[in-house]
């Protein structure tokens, strides 16, 4: 049963309802994060095999990686899915019916049949799996984002809605804690016969501690003051889109930089180690988890100072230290010395933490209550989708172009962490329109968000 949350006299100075509700968007985050990054782990390990064994081991891991692709596909689908969901029937629709989703979809590749058993049937059941995955994805961020900046105290918002975005790098390292010590126990017979199943499995435990956090959370006191009750013609979803192009672009380009570092650090250094430097595979995956838990430590450090700094200023000064550590990374791991690549990975992984940590209340204090679900969700996911999920891609094309030369991907990072700061210097006003309180807006405090 939920809890009515304290009236005040001023709606948006609602006190924190408590950790539950605080906690209640990074839990999804982290599942969200653990769901694609085991993944996209077994992509790599075993799904090309069990899946695709018709296939050439070189087309059974394009094929893999395929299904893995999908996923980002679907997000902006499920961000205006979801997000209309969100902005019509309410916040706490979305992250509880989009937790369900997503764990039901990873739950169900833990138990698939593989190709050996059903045949064909098991891969187009995989990929129809991944699009749920995506789907959910997509969908769930944006109601989550809502929820924790309209429940936070108004002077507070950076920080709760931070906490959403150290969720997703907490799941990354849960996913990497589970897979490591499953590949160094098994023999791969076993490993490949039922141990991969177990990452997937263990996804339940996520669902089951979100769904008990968020089914005690009330409804946003936001939708539930200024956005329940609209007349149908407040949530078309045209005029939604067609009113806030100026806020979905500006998000977008933010956004780009953000999951460009993201999977850069993530995804695509893994490969350039073991591939052009020559550096083992496990010991490689060990200098990238230690490197995000450094970098969740320091990301919560940086949460405790957000609503000071404010929002925009930190994300400039994290992208700007994210371009450098671009140049830095690729340095370090050419030079293969283990303490270097290390504190490399670290201080990039802080980088982007920074970066993440305030884009999550900013995307959502740029779109009014009405609109923010669908604005927020579907403008961040598409550029997840685009630029996010294409950057391993794009960085290993660039490399084989420049004759195995790294610069490419530095310089690559590098234009798109100028094309962020030059959205930001055009939207300044936008972003301090947004920190204006007015009747009828969510809007943040004018120390909350500054140009």
């Amino acid at each position: 049963m939920s809890i009515p949350l304290p009236r005040t006299t001023d709606r948006h100075e609602q006190r924190s309802p408590g950790v539950r509700t605080m906690l209640a968007g990074p839990m999804g985050a982290c599942l969200a994060n653990y769901d694609f990054g085991i993944f996209g782990t077994m992509s790599a390990l075993v799904i090309n095999k069990l899946f695709f064994p018709s296939l050439s081991p070189t087309a059974g891991t394009l094929a893999a990686f395929t299904a893995f692709a999908v996923g980002f596909l679907s997000k902006p689908l499920g961000g205006l899915l979801f997000g209309r969901i969100g902005d019509r029937f309410g916040r706490r629709t979305v992250v509880v019916s989009a937790l369900l989703l997503m764990g039901a979809a990873t739950i169900g590749i833990g138990i698939l049949p593989t190709y050996a058993t059903i045949g064909v049937a098991a891969p187009i059941l995989l990929t129809v799996l991944r699009l749920t995955q995506g789907l959910a994805v997509g969908g769930e961020w944006g109601g989550a984002a809502s929820l924790a900046v309209e429940h936070a105290p108004r002077d507070r918002r950076g920080f709760w809605g931070g906490l959403v975005g150290i969720g997703g790098p907490i799941g990354s390292i849960l996913g990497a804690l589970t897979v490591l010590p499953l590949t160094a126990a098994l023999s791969e017979s076993d490993f490949l016969s039922w141990g991969w199943r177990i990452p997937f499995l263990l996804s339940a435990l996520l669902v089951a501690a979100g769904l008990w956090i968020r089914l005690g959370v009330d409804e946003s006191p936001v939708f539930r003051d200024e956005v329940a009750g609209r007349a149908r013609s407040e949530h078309d979803l045209l005029r939604v889109l067609t009113t806030n192009g100026k806020s979905m672009a500006l998000v977008f380009f933010l956004a780009g930089a953000t999951v460009t570092g993201i999977y850069l650090l993530n995804t695509y250094t893994l490969s350039y180690a073991v591939n052009n430097v020559g550096l083992n595979r496990s010991t490689m995956l060990g200098f990238m988890t230690t490197a995000q838990i450094v970098a969740v430590f320091a990301g919560l450090g940086l949460l405790t100072r957000i609503d000071r700094i404010g929002l925009a200023r930190l994300y400039q000064i994290s992208a700007v230290a994210l371009a450098v550590m671009a140049w830095v990374l690729f340095a370090a791991l050419d030079s293969g010395n283990s303490v270097v690549v290390v504190i490399a990975l670290s201080l990039g992984q802080i980088a982007v933490n920074g970066m993440v940590v305030t884009t999550v209340p900013m995307y959502v204090l740029l779109f009014r209550p009405a609109d923010r679900v669908t604005g927020a969700g579907f403008s961040f996911k598409t550029s997840d989708a685009v630029l996010g999920g294409t950057t391993p891609l794009i960085a290993g094309l660039l490399v084989k172009s420049a004759g195995g030369a790294s610069w490419v991907v530095a310089a690559y990072v590098t234009l798109l962490v100028l094309a962020a700061l030059t959205a930001c210097a055009f939207g300044r006003r936008l972003l301090r329109d947004a920190t204006t309180p007015e009747p009828d807006t969510a809007a943040a405090t004018p120390e909350e968000v500054q140009a």
